[in-house]
């Protein structure tokens, strides 16, 4: 495959791949980018300054055109009419559009081709090492190589990572008779022994683990977080939920008949990949606007668990943790949706409190609706406690928790006939919620992390205009010192840094945070042309105790122009959609 000509824009005195800029309140070092990927995003920071990472985008996936559908090709701008797909280049904006297109989550046809889009790498100091123990590069054995997506998540402070792969795919040879009088057909798809796995690396070796219910499409585990006694939470299937025990014995039925051009796995699959990308439509603003929360399903039931590990990753012990409310099946005579019922854990301190996500039901005041919903969960001495039960929260999460058992996250609710993200800490002891106040009101806010100090960092939009993207950067904000108010980690770095914070993603102790930031990037197209795109980066900033800058707001507009120009779409769709995504995994 033939590349065009790419070259990063100067931005102020940016020139090296890794490089240290003097700032206020943060010095800033660049993590450079790995050749793999295009992007580069944080994901978490411990107190040695190891950090994981999630490369995005892969620079080298080999394509084969005729492994990919006319429907595909047409919407990435490939044409359909090439006469040799094998000496077919294609060109830079093209490869773009494809592979973001077939990356797993969005590519619906298991006969197009299966790619591994996330490659999460551990920072140890001076070096970034890729970490994807599922790609299968064997030429002997079936599985195709580059076909897994991993993600790292927790970090405790032995240095020890744990979070979730993918099994790779292979091929699927399906021949069905398309009816009596036609000759066999033969389709090709593909398949993969499981959909996920919680897995654990202290940077060396990597352990795998089950979850309990494994019989259909293999399962799925997860881990996303794990404490300095080596306490890991995430969750796993138990059981097929009620709604996929139906769907899947009319895939059983269809399958059986010799004219089904799907096998059992394809309908299986397509069901299962149906309910990961469905939206939450029970909450949608109104019937002509619909929902932007992603419900992220399965068909399984999942359950938050707590794993017991030694330091070598054994399990030593392993506990199942509940849900807010049980299911119903019908209230007042309403049928209840019998989808997946599923808890969900994210964090863990050293106290070994948990906090998370649960599906529940939207109070109906005072009664309980068939509205079924996902809510921050509190998981403390084998009790499943709500963060709020207000009917003005359609949905949320629990994403951090310090060891002062205070725990941070989000909740989605209306303000001023637009629903918006609040952030809200909460006090485990004392069972108390309070709502952060944002850049102003109604600015949609994501905590991502605190630390035992009390230091919140996120993102959070900065203008406030009617525009459904409106401009978000990093923010830091105090819990115990509510007057300093939010503050733009933009202003804690030097004026002329050149870089445009728009998220924080993980604070240690020492009060180091990892951001992104989106940095302009040239190419030059296969007409000659030069064009721009948005790359995300990651810095880290490292705490000097200085004071927030005082930057004239001109001089930071000519200095940080190149960087800060118009990344929102691109940020946007990543943050709401992907980076909460990336921070706590397809379970929200």
């Amino acid at each position: 495959m033939k590349y065009f000509t790419r070259c990063t824009l100067s931005v102020a005195i940016l020139m090296a791949t890794t490089q240290s800029v003097n700032a206020d309140v943060f010095t800033v070092t660049e993590l450079e980018t790995p050749s793999k990927v295009r992007n580069l995003f944080p994901v978490a920071i411990n107190d040695q300054g190891q950090v994981n990472l999630l490369g995005r985008l892969p620079e080298d996936i080999e394509i084969d055109l005729d492994r990919i559908s006319a429907s595909t090709r047409s919407q990435t701008g490939i044409p359909l009419d090439i006469e040799d797909p094998e000496t077919y280049e294609l060109s830079y904006a093209q490869y773009t559009n494809l592979v973001t297109a077939l990356e797993d989550n969005r590519n619906t046809f298991l006969q197009n081709q299966r790619i591994g889009y996330n490659y999460p790498a551990i920072y140890n100091g001076q070096d970034i090492t890729l970490v994807t123990p599922f790609n299968d590069t064997d030429p002997d054995t079936a599985e195709r190589e580059s076909t897994s997506d991993h993600y790292l998540y927790g970090l405790n402070q032995n240095n020890i990572s744990v979070g979730v792969g993918t099994a790779p795919y292979r091929d699927l040879e399906h021949i069905y008779t398309p009816d009596e009088d036609a000759d066999p057909a033969t389709i090709l798809y593909s398949e993969r022994d499981f959909t996920a796995r919680a897995i654990w690396t202290d940077g060396t070796s990597v352990k795998t683990y089950e979850p309990v219910a494994t019989d259909i499409l293999g399962g799925e585990s997860f881990m996303f977080d794990i404490n300095d006694t080596n306490l890991a939470v995430g969750h796993m299937s138990m059981e097929l939920s009620p709604l996929a025990v139906e769907r899947i014995a009319e895939c059983e039925e269809e399958a059986a008949d010799p004219a089904s051009p799907d096998p059992l796995y394809v309908c299986v699959w397509e069901y299962w990949h149906q309910l990961q990308r469905s939206s939450a439509a029970n909450i949608a603003p109104s019937p002509f606007q619909p929902s932007s929360v992603r419900t992220n399903q399965s068909i399984y039931d999942m359950r938050a668990t707590l794993w017991q590990l030694d330091a070598n990753g054994n399990v030593v012990s392993t506990e199942t943790l509940g849900t807010l409310m049980d299911r119903v099946e019908e209230v007042d005579g309403e049928d209840a949706d019998l989808g997946n019922w599923s808890s969900y854990a994210y964090a863990v301190n050293n106290n070994g409190i948990a906090v998370g996500q649960s599906w529940t039901y939207l109070d109906a005041d005072g009664d309980v609706s068939t509205r079924r919903i996902k809510m921050p969960a509190i998981y403390v001495n084998d009790e499943v406690i709500p963060v709020t039960t207000e009917n003005k929260y359609l949905w949320g999460s629990a994403d951090d928790i310090n060891d002062e058992n205070i725990a941070v996250g989000f909740l989605l609710t209306n303000i001023q006939g637009v629903q918006r993200y609040v952030g809200y800490s909460f006090d485990v002891e004392t069972e108390t919620l309070s709502l952060m106040p944002g850049f102003f009101n109604g600015s949609s806010t994501i905590p991502t992390a605190v630390n035992n100090a009390g230091i919140v960092v996120g993102s959070a939009e900065i203008e406030a205009s009617l525009s459904t993207q409106r401009r978000r950067v990093g923010f830091m904000y105090d819990l115990n010192n509510p007057d300093a108010g939010f503050i733009n980690l933009n202003d804690a770095v030097a004026c002329e840094s050149g870089y445009f914070i728009v998220s924080a993603e993980g604070i240690n102790e020492q009060g180091d945070v990892v951001a992104t930031v989106v940095e302009p990037s040239e190419y030059t197209d296969e007409d000659g042309e030069v064009q721009t795109e948005q790359l995300a980066k990651t810095v880290v900033l490292t705490n000097v105790g200085g004071e927030l800058n005082n930057c004239d707001a001109e001089e930071q507009l000519v200095e940080r122009q190149g960087a800060s120009s118009s990344p929102f779409a691109f940020f946007g769709m990543l943050l709401i959609g992907g980076l909460i995504t990336i921070r706590r995994a397809i379970a929200k």
